[in-house]
């Protein structure tokens, strides 16, 4: 998937490839509903924290502001599009209570389980 991003170089040397899942929920209160949209994917980037910040700065994409914020909870960014063309930036976090299902022999029961995990 890296190689289908414009901006290849800079993921490769400051991030690595995700999938990038955009959607809505909406909830309504009286009568109590939830409504999702049909989720969006796209290619972006999960960038590492070490010196990325310089290098968006140094392209114009981020202010001090914007850095303080991020930075106050221990977050990294990611962007969906060209890094070389108004990518759209994201201050992110890692969870921690994120498992790949796929590698485990044994899954354990965590965000997003249901009665078909037990």
């Amino acid at each position: 998937m890296t190689l289908i991003l414009s901006s290849s170089f800079f993921l490769q040397r400051y991030g690595a490839s995700t999938l990038v899942l955009d959607n809505r929920i909406f909830v309504s209160f009286n009568p109590f509903d939830v409504y999702v949209t049909q989720a969006d994917v796209k290619p972006g980037c999960v960038l590492r924290a070490a010196n990325v910040v310089q290098a968006l700065q140094g392209r114009g994409l981020l202010t001090d502001e914007e850095v303080n914020v991020c930075k106050n909870g221990n977050n990294t960014w990611a962007y969906v599009g060209d890094i070389n063309d108004k990518p759209q930036l994201s201050c992110v976090y890692q969870s921690d209570d994120a498992q790949n299902e796929f590698l485990e022999k044994n899954p354990k029961l965590g965000v997003g389980e249901d009665v078909y995990d037990k």
